[in-house]
């Protein structure tokens, strides 16, 4: 419930910004979702890493809330 809540949070704040602010065509995704994921890596390692982070995620299908929601936490 509470991951729900915090997803849609975030999805309403980002609609605000893009709302206020458009597209800035800076950010090299196409995708709200892995926008997010990419800032949310690049606080905590450098953006080669978070890169390849986001392609791995990529690469197995899991770039995605509900992807994200069923992997294990390992």
């Amino acid at each position: 419930m509470v991951r729900q809540q915090v997803g849609r949070s975030l999805k309403e704040i980002y609609r605000r910004l893009l709302a206020g602010y458009g597209r800035q065509h800076w950010w090299p995704a196409d995708e709200p979702f892995e926008v997010m994921v990419g800032a949310i890596l690049t606080q905590r390692t450098a953006w080669r890493n978070a890169e390849k982070a986001i392609d791995g995620l990529r690469a197995a299908g899991a770039l995605s809330p509900g992807a994200m929601r069923r992997m294990p936490l390992t």
